[in-house]
């Protein structure tokens, strides 16, 4: 029994030893970290906000939001590695492990890996690109490498985008060499409604300018209307399919698909209503 109490002291006093050498840095090391990942979270976001606003200086206020958003997600992200692997290598030499060795066998390593990691360089580099020039954020609907859907999120080596299906795709920015953004200043409706062949064109103009006019001063779809849908051209002519009459006008990014879909179904009623008959009806 004293023998164990004698041991269980002898390890206390190791550890109270080892401490008073080396528990400063080790502590101060997570303590340092700590504090400079929670500054790094709050101040990046709040210091991006005033800067980003004054050079979107016009564009709505979701917009600069998701601006904001994405970046300061990547930065702190990057600051976050950059810190804990600062603090990794302060606190494992007081630990005893030799972190020449491991710098030494981390310096073959990334020479072995650089001549197979050529597409990591490049996954980052078009990663600051698309982030420097502002090519989409967080909240986007794009199509990328092929791939159409709302972008979720955004690092330096890849892209998240979510597909109307709920799909969850995966983009390397080393595969994107070519960037449709759908929700970036405005955006075009265009709808082409079928008429029969027979059909009066001037008042199908007319009824087709009315409505847009009308969808316009809705309460609903109207603040998403910058220039009212009217009357463009005939689109193309097909005895059997009908004459094509397109509808076309500007609306808030993003919402194109909304007012597209009102904008078709209220062409229907009216050309109905006043008797335009359909090539199916």
């Amino acid at each position: 029994m004293m023998f164990t109490l004698l041991q269980a002291g002898s390890q206390d006093d190791g550890f109270g030893e080892w401490f008073r050498d080396h528990g400063g840095p080790v502590v101060g090391a997570v303590v340092t970290t700590i504090v400079a990942i929670i500054l790094i979270r709050i101040l990046v976001p709040r210091v991006m906000r005033p800067a980003m606003a004054a050079r979107m200086s016009g564009r709505p206020k979701a917009e600069i939001d998701r601006r904001v958003s994405t970046l300061a997600g990547v930065i702190v992200r990057t600051a976050e590695i950059v810190l804990v692997t600062m603090a990794l290598f302060t606190i494992l030499p007081e630990l005893g492990v030799d972190i020449r060795a491991l710098l030494a066998g981390v310096s073959i390593t990334s020479i072995a890996l650089g001549f197979g990691a050529q597409s990591l360089v490049r996954d980052a580099l078009t990663g600051i690109f698309i982030l420097a020039e502002n090519q989409y954020v967080v909240g986007d609907m794009v199509t990328v490498a092929g791939v159409t859907g709302t972008v979720e999120d955004i690092s330096l080596r890849r892209t998240l985008v979510r597909d109307i299906d709920g799909v969850l795709h995966t983009v390397p920015n080393g595969t994107i060499t070519t960037t449709a953004n759908f929700t970036r200043d405005f955006a075009r409706v265009r709808v082409t409604i079928p008429v029969a062949p027979a059909s009066d064109l001037d008042k199908v103009r007319e009824v087709a300018d009315k409505v847009g006019e009308e969808l316009a001063a809705d309460a609903t779809y109207g603040p998403l209307i910058l220039v009212a849908p009217k009357y463009l051209r005939i689109d193309n002519i097909d005895m059997m399919g009908g004459v094509g009459v397109n509808v076309n006008g500007t609306v808030v990014p993003g919402k194109q698909w909304e007012v597209a879909g009102a904008l078709r179904a209220k062409l229907l009623e009216a050309f109905q209503r006043e008797g335009i008959k359909t090539p199916w009806g």
